[in-house]
């Protein structure tokens, strides 16, 4: 759990190599399906990199907060956050809970799943069916 909670400060920082260092060479983002024209998966750093991108680009003033961390299993931990934003071209404010599944083996992130319902997250990792 520890290190999704560092990954997720290195994020709020802008430390983009720290991030890196904690995921495996390997891991493997899966974005939410609501998102129109992002990819369903992306692969190794340059896929978290990506998947960095994607967030940030689209809102200005953009924030993230923790307001959960769980291991939910020996190698599952799922984080409930609220992101907040102004559309970069709409000019929209956004306030919006996301919901991550992070798999975690040998000190590393294997994989990070996205979700927009928290329902989802849960379900994803195991604790509602």
């Amino acid at each position: 759990m520890a290190i999704v909670g560092e990954a997720f400060a290195a994020f709020d920082r802008g430390d983009t190599e720290a991030v890196l260092r904690l995921c495996d060479e390997d891991i493997v983002v899966t974005q939410p399906p609501e998102l129109p024209g992002v990819p369903a998966e992306q692969h190794g750093h340059r896929g978290v990199l990506e998947a960095f991108a994607i967030w940030p680009e689209q809102w200005e003033d953009y924030r993230i907060e923790i307001l959960s961390i769980a291991g939910v299993s020996a190698d599952k931990v799922i984080v409930i956050t609220r992101n907040r934003g102004r559309g970069r071209q709409s000019g929209v404010e956004v306030d919006m809970e996301i919901s991550f599944v992070f798999t975690v083996r040998d000190a590393r992130i294997t994989q990070m799943r996205i979700f927009m319902q928290e329902e989802d997250a849960l379900e994803a990792a195991g604790l509602r069916e």
